[in-house]
């Protein structure tokens, strides 16, 4: 409309893509290529979620390989309590699983934890700041040249490392695949059979965070820095330590693999420093042997459980400087800037959403955090 601003425009196309975006549906079978096979149902998609107890489920009745009628929208949902409902009880559908950050983006919105739940939390693979020579003290000439450090938020330095961690990983997964095969090795035996096969793969992620103080003169501005994806489950806030312990520690020994991998990388990277040899490459080799274990020179699983605890310390306290900007912004939005009504309603509800993004993963951190203690 001519009278309307172009931002309002783009609020409203927006919103318009949001509504289909967070109340379309799928067919049973997942598919959505292109937007086919997706439709707005009136009165499902006011079905709430709940991933832990839902009441009823949901499913498109198409016909066998009808392509057709799926990507006219075409057939009948129906919908089917799975479990006694009482008179004037609310019907409560599964969205599906997915951790808090994707169904915020996805739903607008942070499922509130009632008994327990997977959730997911991002591990930094390397430290900020790698000490090329931890058993030496560096002169502040040598810090200043970066002559025993090697900055890891770097992605010209730490993009080759994790395509070798994630090569490692593949290879130790097909040397555990054919020993599995040839029944000479150690058969593993999934107890957590509800566990999403989301979580069974090295997911690797990129995220923002503060630039490392000692890094901090040089390059202000925030950095990316590559974190595993490890999933567990979590209780409820007063329930941190779950007695649920087979699932942290599958979580932690789904993940080992890479940080077995990562701890080969940092060795060989201080053995060359060492040697004055810094420009000689990795070899992808040793660290699949460590990430497969076949390596019983070194403890690798302690070298990898040790990188893990530091990367949760070190990801506990970027979510918390995450939490205290979050809360200066929005001091500032009620403050310094004058804003309508709607817009600090806006603000609060982002602010609310992402403070509950960050409590899941904290949950998860702390989880395993202390599981690693029990390991110790």
């Amino acid at each position: 409309h001519s009278s309307m601003k172009q931002s309002e425009i783009l609020n409203a196309i927006f919103s318009a893509f949001t509504a289909v975006l967070s109340r379309s549906f799928g067919d049973e079978a997942g598919r959505d290529l292109d937007g086919a096979g997706r439709m707005l149902v009136p009165l499902v998609d006011m079905l709430n979620h709940d991933s832990e107890e839902p009441n009823v489920s949901w499913k498109w009745h198409v016909g066998e390989g009808d392509e057709e009628k799926i990507k006219a929208g075409r057939g009948n949902v129906s919908v089917t309590t799975v479990k006694d409902v009482k008179k004037g009880e609310e019907l409560y559908k599964c969205y599906g699983w997915g951790p808090a950050w994707d169904i915020a983006t996805n739903y607008g919105f942070v499922p509130r934890l009632q008994k327990e739940r997977w959730e997911c939390s991002a591990i930094p693979l390397f430290p900020a700041v790698l000490d090329l020579a931890p058993d030496k003290i560096a002169t502040p000439n040598q810090i200043s040249k970066d002559e025993t450090s090697l900055d890891l938020l770097l992605e010209s330095n730490y993009g080759v490392l994790v395509k070798a961690v994630q090569a490692a990983v593949d290879a130790a997964n097909e040397i555990e695949a054919r020993q599995n095969s040839s029944g000479s090795g150690n058969k593993r035996e999934d107890q957590t059979t509800d566990r999403p096969s989301q979580l069974d793969r090295l997911e690797v992620l990129s995220l923002f965070r503060p630039p490392p103080a000692l890094t901090a003169n040089d390059f202000p501005f925030a950095r990316r820095q590559p974190c595993v994806v490890v999933g567990t489950k979590i209780g409820a806030s007063d329930q941190i330590t779950s007695s649920n312990q087979q699932y942290h520690r599958e979580a932690l020994k789904k993940v080992l693999p890479a940080y077995r991998a990562a701890a080969s990388a940092i060795a060989q990277l201080r053995l060359n420093h060492k040697n004055g040899d810094s420009s000689s490459s990795i070899q992808a080799s040793q660290m699949a042997m460590a990430a497969a274990s076949l390596d019983k020179g070194t403890d690798w699983d302690e070298a990898a459980l040790k990188l893990i605890r530091l990367g949760i310390n070190d990801r506990i306290q970027t979510i918390k400087g995450d939490g205290k900007a979050a809360s200066t912004w929005l001091a500032q939005s009620t403050t310094v800037r004058r804003l309508d009504e709607i817009s600090l309603q806006h603000r609060q509800f982002r602010a609310d959403m992402s403070s509950d993004i960050r409590e899941a993963e904290l949950n998860v951190l702390h989880t395993l955090y202390n599981e690693l203690n029990t390991l110790a």
